[in-house]
């Protein structure tokens, strides 16, 4: 069966080697582009009745036909390009009968030589050029009248033309004005109007903004096809764009590979996804933001399987928490001094490390012949089917050190299932504005919150407060700046860096000084501000932009200076505190024992184990003492890795961050910071 694309390249195909190809089957009859012309014919034949029975209003006919004239400018495009099927015939008939409903007055011919004559070869004489040039006022009427630009360069060449085609046009013209003639003659010149040159000029009209304008505006023209920098991708609401434009959001594929059928220009775009962008191929998002390759990779990391249905939210998995040991699938760096790592989770695990947004995971290696444990929180959205954990380098962090300097892809580490409380779980049908604060690396819970939700929920909203010293030290920049811009208007972020030099602050705003009010009435989807979040600047937040009215939930992640000052301002601001979440980068020191022994039972993976604990002793460590594999990680409350339920007695704990008042009520502690007040205790890893 033939490929597409695998004839050798022909007369302006120079470079056409170097884009890899498709590799897709082309079948005799192509059936979109057939269902296509039978659509557009139905609905012309429908819409022409109800106008001529007078059972509809032109203002409901003329975009019908309209509709009618954008179908089969597809059709005739696919015919031009023999993408219609392998079947010659069909593409010249197809080509000829949509050109009817496009512009009846030319030849499918005389439009195929135009188009694939200059257009696509880049010629400098391009009469396509002509939608894009003047004032973006012309614009519009340039769109309207793309044919007689079209008319003029053809007639200027018409000698070099074949005899065929060009007795074939003059046939088409002449028996247009013949018919036309005799439809005004007859008293039909009404009709004539509004069932055909009406809506045939704002369809050629519509046809040149989305076929012409929007997907060759701005990047430098490509002198032949094969070469990205003369078209443009578009990404965003594929859902919605995709079908209605007909796969024209893709018109770049187009370019690179004109002989494959507009149907197939995703499944093309997403098997050679790499290989374009590596071309530097211009990115727009529906809205008309520009991406960055670099931006675009990063927001594909981030949310990958965003398109596809979202899978049911996680829950816990009956029994003992256990370490599996996980490969690593990369290490990229994001940020100075940090590092993603992607785990490779094989399919018997995925159930079990199906996460929340919000959530952590205890990481285990053994370095320098001990074991090491520490907990980090999980940067890629819930449902994605991705594994990933951000960790910077810290002085002295013999763990992040050593994933920072010596972690390579293939290597092994264990690795505990998700956990965690400071999360979300979407609700389809909410509207809610949510507002995270996170400093440093206290992004990474709120980025897979922020992404989730956005996902998740369609008329929700989130503004991100983002505190760093410095672009070269914030984390995962790309891929917030591209979530910005792929949710423009539902996503506001506000930078806030305490380093003066930071060039960002002289790159993304005006030199003047932006006061508490100007900072508050923002509207700009990205702002970089000079300085840190103080009590003054969150208060005038609170009064405008971030009124607690019109706020649902509150996500802070980051120190425990920073937090408590925030919490402070929020409350005095009658923020609830039902409303705000939060998770500190570090727990609790360690207090100093005190107490009295106690008889503890521990039960984990359906075993029980007695013991006695020593004055003062917590739970976890009387536990890791009589030497049990229990779970646990920053032992200072903050992370939640070690809870248990308590079945029998009762604890102190002098810090409890993690615990929501619903675990409190569950008989949930965390054992880090749990000591017996009771002569007797039991705890359970189980439940």
């Amino acid at each position: 069966m033939p490929v597409v694309d695998s004839r050798p390249p022909g007369a302006g195909e120079k470079g056409r080697s170097a884009v890899p190809g498709p590799r897709l089957a082309l079948p005799p009859v192509s059936l979109p582009a057939l269902a296509l012309f039978f659509g557009g014919l139905t609905l012309w034949a429908t819409a022409t009745w109800l106008l001529l029975a007078g059972l509809a209003s032109p203002w409901l006919t003329i975009p019908l036909h309209t509709a009618v004239t954008f179908t089969m400018f597809t059709v005739a495009h696919e015919s031009a390009h023999h993408t219609a099927g392998r079947l010659t015939w069909l593409n010249e008939v197809l080509g000829r009968l949509s050109t009817l409903f496009v512009a009846a007055y030319g030849s499918f011919p005389l439009l195929r030589s135009l188009h694939l004559g200059s257009h696509h070869r880049g010629s400098r004489a391009d009469p396509g050029a002509w939608i894009s040039e003047g004032p973006w006022w012309q614009l519009p009427f340039r769109w309207l009248t793309i044919d007689f630009s079209l008319a003029r360069h053809h007639f200027g060449h018409a000698r070099e033309r074949p005899p065929g085609e060009r007795a074939e046009g003059l046939v088409a013209l002449s028996a247009f004005t013949a018919l036309a003639a005799v439809l005004i003659a007859t008293g039909y010149g009404w009709e004539l109007l509004v069932a055909y040159l009406i809506p045939q000029r704002l369809g050629l009209g519509l046809v040149m903004w989305w076929f012409g304008w929007l997907p060759h505006h701005g990047p430098a023209p490509a002198p032949a096809e094969g070469r990205p920098g003369g078209s443009r991708l578009r990404a965003g609401l594929k859902w919605l764009m995709t079908p209605v434009l007909l796969h024209q959001t893709y018109h770049l594929l187009h370019h690179l590979r004109p002989a494959v059928p507009f149907h197939r220009y995703l499944r093309t775009r997403t098997v050679n996804r790499e290989e374009y962008l590596a071309r530097d191929a211009p990115i727009t998002i529906a809205w008309g933001r520009e991406l960055t390759t670099t931006e675009h990779r990063a927001w594909h990391r981030l949310t990958k399987s965003f398109a596809e249905p979202p899978a049911p939210p996680a829950t816990p998995l009956p029994g003992p928490r256990r370490f599996h040991r996980l490969r690593v699938d990369r290490v990229e760096p994001t940020g100075q001094d940090a590092v993603v790592i992607t785990f490779a989770v094989p399919d018997e695990l995925r159930e079990t490390f199906r996460h929340r947004p919000g959530q952590h995971v205890a990481v285990r290696a053994l370095i320098g012949g001990l074991p090491v444990r520490r907990t980090y929180s999980i940067c890629s959205a819930a449902g994605t089917g991705l594994l990933r954990i951000a960790v910077r380098r810290r002085d002295g962090g013999a763990f992040s050190s050593y994933v920072n300097s010596r972690l390579r892809p293939g290597d092994q580490l264990d690795v505990l299932p998700p956990s965690g409380g400071f999360t979300l779980t979407p609700v389809p049908g909410r509207a809610a504005h949510y507002v995270a604060l996170a400093a440093g690396s206290g992004i990474t819970p709120v980025l897979s919150i922020l992404a989730t939700a956005l996902r998740d929920e369609p008329h929700s909203r989130a503004t991100l407060l983002f505190v760093n010293t410095s672009g070269a030290t914030a984390m995962f920049a790309d891929e917030i700046g591209a979530l910005a811009r792929q949710w423009a208007g539902r996503l506001h972020v506000i930078h806030y860096r305490t380093d003066e030099r930071d060039p960002d602050l002289h790159q993304h705003r005006p030199a003047r000084h932006f006061d508490t009010v100007g900072e508050a009435l923002a509207i700009s989807h990205e702002r970089y501000l000079s300085g840190r979040l103080d009590g003054t600047r969150l208060r005038a937040l609170l009064q405008n932009r971030l009124h607690p009215a019109k706020v649902g939930q509150w996500f802070l992640c980051g120190p425990r200076g920073l937090l408590d000052q925030v919490r402070r301002t929020l409350s005095e601001n009658y923020v609830p505190d039902e409303d705000v979440h939060f998770e500190l980068f570090a727990g609790a020191p360690a207090r100093r024992p005190q107490g009295a022994p106690a008889d503890l039972s521990v039960t984990m993976g359906h075993r029980t184990t007695e013991m006695v604990t020593e004055p003062g002793e917590t739970v976890l460590d009387a536990s890791l003492r009589a030497g049990l594999d229990v779970p646990y990680s920053c032992t200072g409350g903050a992370c939640g890795s070690c809870v248990a339920r308590l079945v029998r007695g009762r604890v102190d704990m002098d810090v409890r961050y993690a615990l929501t008042e619903a675990d409190v009520a569950e008989n949930r502690i965390l054992t880090c910071r749990a000591r017996p007040t009771t002569a007797e205790l039991a705890v359970d890893y189980d439940h």
